[in-house]
């Protein structure tokens, strides 16, 4: 059971929470300068890119690039860049992020 849970994401330690909306994915970041949560829409029809280099052993299907910012309201107009790698059934399979780390929609609610 422990097996088939890890396949879909539940469970596994390396991916990050996500809720699903339609067409879209929600991730959510928290800025490591002034600590603000950020919600990040992702539109997997128009931001998720293929992956046309197969030549890595661990390849991706898909994958997305994108930079967000706060609001403002700390003053604090920093930049945090996620980089998501994605299977065939666009599931978060390998994640990366600069200038922040990834929390819970939870934490996010929490802090409103």
């Amino acid at each position: 059971m422990e097996n088939l849970l890890s396949k879909i994401g539940v469970g596994r330690k390396d991916v990050i929470p996500v809720n699903h909306v339609k067409d879209s994915l929600y991730v959510y970041v928290k800025c490591k300068l002034c600590n603000e949560i950020i919600p990040v829409r992702i539109s997997l029809k128009e931001e998720v890119q293929e992956n046309y280099d197969k030549s890595k052993e661990k390849s991706c299907a898909f994958y997305l690039r994108k930079d967000v910012a706060g609001s403002g309201n700390n003053r604090c107009f920093a930049r945090i860049s996620i980089y998501l790698e994605f299977d065939g059934q666009f599931r978060i399979i390998g994640t990366q992020i600069n200038g922040g780390s990834f929390v819970s929609e939870d934490e996010y609610k929490a802090s409103k």
